[in-house]
């Protein structure tokens, strides 16, 4: 795949600005009480899959009730993994912002990176410039973000075979130099998206995917970038999608 654009051959970008938790006692309100209503939530859900198993244990079960039961505990298990991804795309994750080396960060996620585009047989190509400076982040939310973007880009480029490049970019090299951030792109041939979706690509339980997505990926990498002082953007046009993402220096 070729390199990003330069600033001036850059595309427009809709950018996800709008997830900004201004209000702090209100934030901190509706925080304690999605933390809250998530753990009671996983708690019940423990319980359905819990019983669903040990019933599943009994050998004189009919096939059509043993089938009833898979897809409750399945049914079960799916929520609870959608209630653990609701509080970061709700900001109820706490973020600690620190100085981080990504020459040492990347190599320590570096497996973690490739394992979307291994699964969906997606070629993948990743470009980091030998010296990079230090950036201001939290390592595990970062980790977080990124992993959306990859997980999204790999299952849009694997149905129309196309491949996904993740590229990061020094100061000055897509952004200005006084901005003080280091760009991250996240780029998937092999698929569009039309623009009236791409205005709404941010939006909670907003997909352009099928049902078995709960389409709050890219609603979380939104709200985490906010919460870090980070710019996230996205652009779909010819046959290409690309994800901006704009980290701070220290």
């Amino acid at each position: 795949m070729e390199n990003t654009k330069t600033i001036s051959e850059a595309p427009k970008f809709i950018f996800a600005d709008r997830f900004a938790i201004s209000d702090e006692a209100n934030s901190e309100f509706y925080n304690q009480l999605l933390r809250g209503m998530t753990h009671k939530l996983n708690n019940l859900l423990a319980v359905i899959q819990g019983f669903s198993s040990l019933i599943m244990m009994d050998d004189g079960l009919d096939e059509t009730v043993v089938e009833n039961l898979t897809h409750m505990k399945e049914a079960a298990q799916n929520a609870s993994g959608l209630s653990e991804r609701i509080l970061p795309a709700g900001g109820c994750c706490r973020c600690s912002l620190q100085s981080l080396q990504l020459q040492d960060y990347l190599p320590m996620i570096d497996k973690s990176l490739r394992e979307p585009f291994l699964k969906a047989n997606v070629p993948f190509q990743m470009n980091v410039p030998s010296e990079m400076p230090a950036v201001n982040a939290d390592p595990g939310r970062l980790k977080e973000i990124l992993l959306e973007l990859l997980n999204n880009a790999a299952e849009a480029a694997a149905p129309n075979g196309g491949e996904v490049a993740l590229d990061f970019l020094n100061p000055g090299q897509a952004s200005p130099v006084e901005n003080r951030t280091l760009d991250i792109f996240v780029r998937n041939t092999g698929s569009q998206i039309d623009m009236s979706k791409v205005e709404q690509i941010f939006q909670p339980f907003h997909s352009t995917k099928d049902s078995s997505h709960f389409g709050v990926g890219l609603t979380t990498a939104a709200v985490l970038s906010r919460q870090m002082g980070m710019r996230l953007g996205v652009n779909s046009e010819n046959n290409t999608t690309t994800f901006w993402l704009s980290v701070p220096l220290v």
